[in-house]
């Protein structure tokens, strides 16, 4: 039967013609049998023929036959249902990827009687490719959102803090049901001192719709403050809120700080080793004068014995300066040496201090292993610890040094040497154990330098060590052991 829209005669027939092949939409018209009665511009465009080219053909003579077989069970379908249904395909033609959205309904003459199909589809390839690109940036950003690389969040301007992925919520350590109680807000968490500062960026992100990224603080949930770097920009349509992040500085300010005291530590040395030559140069004259003053024999034996005395306390005093330069003389490579030999050197400096503090010394040597080592650092490790220990140890107590070989860890795979030194002193109080090895921490009020045990950590280290201790404060069991570890390969694994 043929199509109604073309038997319809005079302008009438004209009107519709003219607005049957303007439809931007693909309008086609089929029999029972699933030959095309009629079809506009739109849609034979797509086929690349002419409509008068495309009349009287079904699908299997137009498209691959997975297309056509597709279609034609889509018409059954419809004429089964007796209704209009509709589809969403994705179609791979030569003129590229089309996403269509089908209507097809039963084509019906005056009677009511069913007499084919009728199809309308609109391409829809552009909100698709919308729609995909669009998921993947939130796909992007989910996971961006999810990962542990910057704190994000959306605050607003007046302090709130709508959202935020669990690395904000471990920089400032709260938590997320903190968060959906309304109980996390950046007014509160900025220190007083940099409120004009973020004031000065939200006015930023409101002319310019983003802000410079700057440094400040957050105080944690549980008081302490946190270095972060912030920045955000201003959500679409919105004045109020944003989208911003925040990145944890702790590391890098450690790094900064620890770099600066490696500074310090460097100046310092530099300055002990001036010292020490200005010092050496009168010793070595004030030797000789003592050297010549007791060769004289008009000299009694009382003055004798003193020159001798004071000829012995000189002669440490040079110990003491030539240990000094030797702390400061970093090895450039290392050498193989007993480890009981430069703990023992150590002693030569403290003879006067353990004699007069009455303290009982006790070596404990069971290993003539010799150790890849900067000998001089190690010297530097252990004259830190024994230094302490005679620090830490009354009148009348004692020092124990052991130097054994051993192993790290329970799987005892890596052997090396182990130095153990311990005293009979008060013991540290709990509240100074977890900054022991801090730079410029000191238990020692008045004479320390704070500097000591962490110079000694990193002698450690840099021989791939480790180093640990156990203390007692109680009345009838006190004291400090320090244990370090050298492997026999330390300085071989990091620094050969």
């Amino acid at each position: 039967m043929p199509l109604k829209l073309i038997t319809i005669e005079g302008a009438h027939n004209d009107l519709l013609r003219a607005l049957f092949d303007a439809a931007t939409d693909l309008v086609y018209f089929k029999d029972l049998g699933g030959c095309y009665v009629a079809i506009n511009a739109a849609a034979a465009g797509v086929i690349g023929l002419s409509s008068d080219l495309v009349i009287g053909k079904d699908d299997f003579a137009l498209f691959p036959h997975h297309l056509a077989e597709r279609w034609r069970l889509e018409d059954r379908e419809v004429l089964a249902a007796g209704t209009a249904v509709t589809f969403e395909e994705e179609l791979d033609l030569a003129g590229g990827k089309l996403f269509l959205h089908t209507i097809k309904s039963p084509w019906r003459d005056e009677s009511g009687e069913i007499i084919g199909v009728v199809g309308v589809s609109r391409d829809i390839s552009e909100t698709k490719r919308v729609a995909r690109a669009l998921k993947e940036a939130e796909s992007r950003f989910q996971k961006l959102f999810a990962s542990d690389l910057m704190g994000i969040h959306i605050p607003d301007r007046f302090g709130g803090i709508t959202e935020a992925n669990d690395e904000f919520l471990r920089i400032t350590g709260f938590s997320r049901s903190d968060l959906e109680e309304g109980r996390v807000r950046w007014d509160r968490m900025t220190p007083p001192e940099y409120n004009s500062l973020d004031r000065e960026h939200i006015a930023e992100a409101s002319e310019r719709g983003t802000c410079t990224p700057y440094e400040k603080e957050y105080i944690r949930k549980d008081g302490a403050r946190v270095p972060i770097i912030c920045g955000y920009t201003l959500l679409e349509g919105s004045n109020d809120q944003y989208i911003a992040f925040i990145q944890d500085l702790t590391a890098l300010k450690k790094s900064e700080e620890a770099m600066r005291q490696a500074e310090m530590l460097n100046t310092a040395g530099r300055f002990a080793a001036s010292m020490a030559h200005e010092i050496n140069n009168p010793l070595a004259a004030v030797t000789n004068l003592i050297y010549l003053a007791a060769r004289n024999d008009k000299m009694g034996d009382e003055t004798r014995a003193l020159l001798e005395a004071a000829d012995k306390e000189l002669a440490r005093i040079s110990r003491v300066v030539a240990q000094t330069l030797r702390f400061h003389r970093q090895s450039t490579a290392p050498v193989l040496a007993d480890v009981s030999e430069i703990v023992d050197s150590v002693f030569s400096l403290f003879d006067t201090r353990l004699r007069s503090d009455r303290v009982l010394l006790r070596r404990e040597y069971s290993t003539n292993d010799r150790l890849l080592c900067f000998n001089n650092e190690l010297r530097h490790a252990f004259a830190n610890l024994i230094g302490n220990a005679l620090d830490a140890t009354p009148d009348g107590g004692s020092i124990r040094v052991r130097v054994t070989r051993g192993y790290r860890g329970r799987d005892r795979r890596e052997p090396g040497v182990i130095v153990t030194i311990g005293d009979t002193g008060s013991g540290i109080p709990p509240s100074m154990r977890n900054r022991l090895f801090q730079p410029f921490f000191s238990t020692k009020e008045k004479t320390g330098t704070g500097l000591g045990l962490w110079a000694t950590e990193n002698i450690v280290r840099k021989h791939r060590g480790r180093i640990a201790f156990r203390t007692a404060t109680g009345t009838a069991r006190h004291g400090t052991v320090f244990t370090l570890f050298f492997p026999f390969d330390g300085v071989r694994s990091s620094s050969v």
